[in-house]
């Protein structure tokens, strides 16, 4: 009795089977299109229906389509291109015939004939259409291609009017033809605007049933029913889902707070482009009850790279799927057909607005809840770039509001990143883009430099130009660029010299490692400084124009940052003034309390002040403290094996010692020279200035990559350029000091004459 079920039941599937036969018959042919490519026939939802080659008689398809599930097919002639290119045609099927004949293999070339399949698409084709679309498009690409963004925010506009011009066209073709199925073209195409689905719904309204009975308007009206339920000014469904760690978080959970409701997942480029814009508004409102409800439309077998881009993107907000793509629960439930989606919730649960990006969510929340309350402290720096070498990390190195150097970075997705970040007050930044596993470059101009405060931060422009890019949100930035616009003649004017600097630079380094005399890179060495000295007359205009608008806006953090760049230049008297006109909030700020410690430096190494003390060990490796000289006068020589100007001045400094030694003078040279002790023992030889006493800077650099100035007797002194001199009394008191803005060498030899009278 149960193998005759079975066999029943096997027999009435089979019946059943061999009763549908197909209802829809594609035919057609491409003349010239090669034997061995492949068409295929590609629904929307489920991908490919099938695929065949063509022969002599040409091609055929054959479905069976039920009443009302007519639906969109994409028929292409062989594979997409690299550029996503397709030989192919969008087209409505359902229950009838279709011929497709083309004298190319193209089938934008082709006439399509046979019946009603036929007559939709080339009514679609033939309706009133807008002049000058087409054209515009194509002007926008070239002005993409160039990078003229205004251009092509322009031709944006032109095209956004001429498309509202389209859908009034289309809109007016649909009434036409309201019992049409052919009705299906436009309103899928041109009209189906999910921002504007009141409008659409009263359109189809006016539509006959058997004109909608298809899957495309059947899903509009989807769309329609959910939005009534989903509309703004409705409540929100309520929902649970998982987050990351596998805890189940309800929309209730957010009651009582704004809440964004943002669908996105890690493969959508255009979710990831977007989500800086999400990071900076929460940022901005998070302490105004303001929060994020992440649901990521991410697939089976996704969770490590969903949590890999929630970390990429700083989403440090609550995050939850279900990890079903497409079909996730909540998605289905909001209908969400596109991504990135928002909504926004009032603390009541009640949807107030809608698929707010870019700025608009800033500006909504502004709207709502005023001005924008961060994090003490937090700075939020935006990035968009274009970015033709694919970097693919962000780096940035500044003092934090802890006062310790911050190394970090972050990655970037598509040209667009963000970091956040702590600072006390204004603070000069370094960074720099690098490609995966590429160390940092090794080019001055592949490096920017800024200022970031805390607040809302953007940057933009092109990545192979760092030091053209644009911050803004900045107000020490702008500065900054004022500042630095006022010596961009001699910058330009200069150039050329720098790059020739640049070039003997190198050959001199290249001279170095191939082992050539001293004669050899002494010669490279003087035409280094000749190059110096060319560039000295532009290097004077721009110190001039920069210390005069330091002097003329002394309360500005511009100011109190660059002025720490002329201390070793500029009376001490000068400074203190200067000094003196900026405010507690300048003076506290990292670039303020830097400058006063530069400031107390060169006071303490100025005449007047007791020369600190400091020991440390010579050069024939035996103690030397500088107090053990007390009852000399001992002149302080600040210099390196590597500053040719300190080396030239070593013979005017050999006489001066064999003149007064036996008086009671004595030298002490301090070497800038504690990476390259063998080439300091070298200079000292070749230069035959071991008739006086030598020891190192005692500047060390730990592995974190900072300096540790504790035992730095240059610091003390604020010596910051090379060669510089201090002379000490017998008492320990200074009473000379001879640097770049401060006393000559013809001073010093005054001194000595004055003191010793000889």
């Amino acid at each position: 009795m149960l193998k005759k079920l079975i066999f029943i039941s096997v027999l009435s599937v089979a019946s059943q089977a061999f009763a549908q036969k197909p209802n829809t018959l594609i035919t057609g042919k491409l003349e010239g299109l090669p034997k061995e490519e492949w068409i295929y026939l590609m629904g929307f939802g489920d991908r490919q229906k099938d695929s065949v080659q063509q022969t002599e008689k040409g091609f055929k398809f054959e479905l069976d389509i039920p009443e009302g599930q007519g639906d969109f097919y994409i028929l292409q002639a062989g594979k997409m291109d690299r550029s996503g290119n397709m030989n192919g045609a969008f087209l409505f099927l359902e229950k009838g015939k279709l011929t497709i004949q083309s004298k190319t293999n193209q089938l934008k070339d082709a006439k399509f004939s046979g019946g009603k399949l036929a007559g939709y698409y080339n009514l679609f084709q033939k309706r009133p259409q807008v002049a000058g679309v087409k054209d515009l498009y194509d002007q926008l690409g070239d002005a993409q291609v160039k990078k003229d963004t205004a251009r092509s925010a322009d031709l944006r506009k032109r095209i956004d009017a001429l498309n509202e011009e389209q859908q009034k066209l289309d809109q007016a073709f649909v009434l036409k033809h309201k019992n049409s199925a052919g009705i299906v073209y436009p309103m899928f195409f041109t009209l189906r605007d999910r921002d504007n689905l009141a409008e659409v719904d009263a359109l189809l309204q006016q539509v006959s049933p058997q004109a909608k009975n298809n899957i495309p308007i059947k899903n509009i009206e989807h769309s329609i029913k959910t939005d009534k339920l989903t509309g703004i000014g409705r409540k929100a469904l309520p929902f649970s889902q998982t987050d990351t760690s596998g805890k189940v978080v309800s929309l209730n959970d957010f009651k009582g707070k704004y809440v964004l409701i943002d669908f996105w997942a890690s493969w959508c480029v255009p979710c990831r482009i977007e989500n800086p814009h999400v990071v900076t508004a929460y940022q901005q409102y998070k302490n105004k009850n303001f929060t994020v409800l992440g649901i990521s439309f991410d697939n089976p077998g996704q969770h490590n790279r969903w949590i890999e881009a929630i970390h990429a993107d700083n989403l440090s907000w609550t995050q939850v799927s279900d990890l079903k793509g497409w079909k996730n629960e909540v998605g289905v439930l909001y209908d969400i057909k596109s991504i990135p989606s928002n909504l926004l919730l009032d603390p009541n649960g009640t949807i107030i607005a809608k698929n707010l990006r870019g700025d608009k969510l800033e500006e909504k929340l502004r709207e709502l809840l005023g001005a924008p309350q961060m994090d003490q402290n937090t700075f939020v720096l935006s990035g968009k770039v274009e970015n033709p070498e694919q970097y693919t990390a962000f780096h940035i190195r500044y003092e934090g509001a802890d006062g310790k150097t911050v190394a970090d970075s972050t990655r970037i997705f598509n040209g667009v990143f963000s970091y956040i970040g702590k600072v006390s007050s204004p603070v000069e930044v370094s960074a720099y883009f690098t490609k995966d596993k590429e160390g940092a470059p090794q080019s001055y101009e592949k490096y920017m430099r800024f200022y970031v405060e805390p607040g809302a931060l953007s940057l933009t422009g092109n990545t192979d130009l760092p030091q053209e890019l644009q911050i803004a949100g900045s107000k020490t930035q702008d500065e900054n660029t004022l500042y630095n616009s006022l010596i961009k003649d001699e910058i330009e004017a200069i150039k050329p010299l720098n790059e020739h600097y640049s070039k003997k630079s190198r050959e001199y380094g290249d001279l170095k490692k191939q082992g050539a005399t001293e004669e050899v890179l002494n010669a490279k060495l003087d035409e280094l400084e000749k190059l110096k000295d060319s560039m000295s007359p532009y290097q004077k205009k721009m110190r001039d124009k920069q210390f005069a608008y330091i002097k003329k806006n002394p309360n500005s953090h511009i100011s109190a940052s660059q002025l720490r760049f002329f201390v070793s230049s500029t009376d001490l008297i000068e400074l203190e003034k200067i000094y003196n006109q900026m405010d507690d909030d300048i003076r506290n700020s990292a670039s303020g309390k830097e400058l006063a410690v530069e400031i107390a430096n060169l006071k303490s190494g100025s005449p007047g002040c007791m020369a600190t003390d400091f020991s440390g060990q010579d050069i024939n490796g035996k103690l030397l403290k500088l107090s053990d000289y007390r009852g000399q006068y001992v002149l302080l020589d600040f210099w390196a094996s590597w500053c040719v100007p300190c080396r030239k001045g070593n013979p005017h400094l050999l006489q001066l010692y064999s003149k007064y030694k036996k008086k009671g003078f004595e030298i002490i040279g301090v070497s800038d020279d504690d990476t390259n002790p063998a080439a300091w023992r070298k200079a000292v030889d070749q230069d035959k200035i071991g008739v006086w006493k030598h020891v190192l800077r005692g500047l060390k650099k730990s592995p974190d990559g900072r300096y540790d100035k504790s035992e730095d007797k240059s610091e003390a002194y604020g010596i910051h350029t090379l060669p510089s001199k201090i002379l000490v009394g017998p008492d320990g008191i200074i009473i000379g000091r001879y640097a770049s803005g401060a006393g000559s060498d013809e001073d010093l030899d005054a001194k000595l004459k004055e003191v010793f009278k000889f």
